[in-house]
């Protein structure tokens, strides 16, 4: 006889379930109509592929790097350091890719409180952590934090001071954006990759 996995219901099923059903409740309290809140929004718009596919690609980025961070974290053959690195990379990764995913920082939370706490998880990612980034490659998260420091100042100077020129300077902030995603994951890769590489030594 077959034994039903209760881990699996418990971990996956349970909680999906009622993420789902939350989801459409509350969708049906603010009047939308549920069949636009499970369909992708590509189809719903009548959109071509290309619409939204850089900050699509971007938000995977974000994701693919919180999912490796969180995988790497629970590891029992990695440190504790490198342990409480990489659940701060996830969670830092996470609340990055939800911004983005939701867009908080343009139409809920605003730019500036946002910005600011990037800013300060930054600095004690970057304080807190000096020794064993320098291991890992202090530099390469140091060039995806400026690529991503960059699309913040076009954003929110550039882009005033040269309103005439909006989608030329929002081509060069999304460009430096996806840069410093790309360069993100890749550090976070390789931090992952180090933990594993030297484990509890």
């Amino acid at each position: 006889m077959i034994k039903f996995p209760n881990k699996l219901f418990y971990i996956s099923i349970l909680p999906s379930t009622i993420l789902y059903l939350a989801i459409l409740s509350v969708s049906n309290l603010y009047n939308i109509k549920l069949s636009l809140v499970v369909r992708d929004l590509a189809q719903t718009c009548g959109y071509p592929i290309g619409v939204g596919m850089i900050s699509n690609i971007g938000i995977l980025f974000w994701g693919a790097a919180a999912s490796i961070c969180f995988f790497t974290t629970f590891l029992e053959s990695i440190n504790r350091e490198s342990s409480k690195l990489l659940l701060l990379g996830a969670i830092f990764s996470s609340l990055l890719c939800i911004d983005d995913l939701f867009l908080l920082h343009d139409r809920y939370i605003g730019p500036d409180f946002l910005n600011l706490t990037y800013l300060a998880i930054s600095i004690f990612l970057l304080v807190r952590f000096r020794r064993i980034l320098k291991k890992i490659g202090l530099f390469n998260l140091i060039i995806s934090i400026l690529f991503l420091g960059l699309s913040v100042f076009f954003d929110g100077v550039i882009q005033q001071i040269f309103n005439q020129n909006y989608e030329l300077t929002q081509l060069i902030e999304e460009g430096f954006k996806f840069i410093g995603i790309v360069c993100w994951l890749n550090f976070w890769c390789k931090a992952s990759s180090n933990a594993l590489k030297f484990g509890n030594s």
